[in-house]
């Protein structure tokens, strides 16, 4: 039996406007195309709506974990502002510390500088040195200015930046060269990077004048060996400085030194150092050695059983340069020391500490 054909569709199409009446025949295949066609968009859109949709989706997801990135890194963030907030506070109060112990530091400077130089201007004015005038070597000479004031502040020192500020009044200086750090914290780190300036500085001057001072005090060491202020042996003062009976003629005699009895051999030792301008016999004086000082200062030992020096030989402070004897015009063993001062003999009493 033979297959049935669908029949044709036919539309009947009136124009309002004119009343007229159109006939349209349609196909079954056209229309099935139509249809084919209208199905196939659809289908072409919904895809593309899925398709779109999931794309959002997944931008959308990957937003999420963008911001979840984002806001575990603004807390590490967070944790790390203020672990370094807590480390500059440390940093800070160590620096104040330190400031608090650089200016004791400051204040021991000065008070060391002020004893220095009023245990050195009362022990050379005893003994008649003036600082004002340059001893025979340059190389022991003090400067005054050095001992005009103590101060260290008014010392001719190299000095410049900044001088110390506590945090509270630190400025924060250009702001806009760092406008994304908190202006507080930047405030605070500037006040400590000004104060560890400020500590480097110190420092340094600090150095510097504990070296003058070492020096300085060096210095008078050894302007202080140069004056004679010791015993040249040890012993019992037999006969002082001044008038006194005569041993041999029992007349009333002036002494110009100190009589030290001691034991024939004990040693005699240079009250200072200086050059042997005379070693060997001297008349009433036996065996003698004669040192010349620094200041104009001379000593003389009289009476030795030996001499251990030459003329002319340089000789330190507390040098063995003979041994007591009875050498000379003597009645025992002793040393007879006498000071002279610009060739005049003085009194040796303020010499024996």
């Amino acid at each position: 039996m033979p297959s049935k054909e669908p029949k044709d569709l036919t539309v009947f199409w009136i124009n309002p406007l004119k009343g007229q009446m159109k006939k349209i025949n349609l196909r079954w295949k056209t229309i099935l195309l139509g249809l084919f066609l209208v199905i196939l968009g659809i289908g072409f859109g919904v895809g593309g709506i899925l398709w779109y949709n999931s794309k959002i989706k997944c931008e959308l997801g990957n937003m999420v974990v963008h911001l979840q990135e984002s806001k575990s890194e603004l807390a590490s963030l967070e944790i790390k502002k203020k672990e370094q907030e807590q480390k500059l506070e440390e940093l800070a109060k160590k620096a104040d510390q330190i400031i608090q112990e650089m200016n004791q530091l400051r204040e021991l400077d000065q008070k060391v500088r002020r004893l220095l130089e009023k245990d050195l201007q009362s022990q050379l004015k005893k003994y008649g040195i003036d600082l004002g005038f340059s001893a025979a070597s340059n190389e022991l000479y003090i400067p005054v200015q050095m001992f005009i004031n103590p101060n260290l502040d008014s010392f001719p020192f190299g000095m410049g930046g900044p001088n110390y500020m506590s945090f509270s009044s630190v400025p924060v200086s250009s702001p806009s060269l760092r406008p994304t750090i908190d202006p507080g914290f930047y405030n605070k780190a500037k006040g400590l990077e000004d104060n560890l300036a400020w500590l480097l500085a110190e420092m340094m001057v600090r150095e510097k004048s504990f070296n003058e001072i070492i020096q300085v005090a060096e210095k008078k060491d050894k302007l202080i060996t140069m004056v004679p202020m010791r015993w040249p042996t040890w012993g019992r003062v037999s006969s002082s400085y001044g008038w006194r009976k005569d041993p041999f003629t029992g007349r009333k005699a002036w002494h110009t030194g100190v009589d030290i009895a001691a034991p024939a051999g004990r040693n005699v030792v240079a009250t200072a150092a200086g050059k042997v301008i005379f070693a060997g016999w001297n008349g009433n004086y036996g065996r003698c050695v004669i040192i010349r000082h620094q200041f104009g200062y001379e000593t003389v030992y009289g009476h030795l059983s030996k001499i251990h020096v030459d003329n002319g030989e340089e000789v330190k402070k507390e040098t063995i340069i003979g041994k007591v004897g009875s050498s000379g015009r003597s009645t025992g063993p002793h040393l007879h020391y006498e000071v002279r001062k610009y060739g005049t003999v003085i009194n040796p009493w303020p010499y024996l500490p």
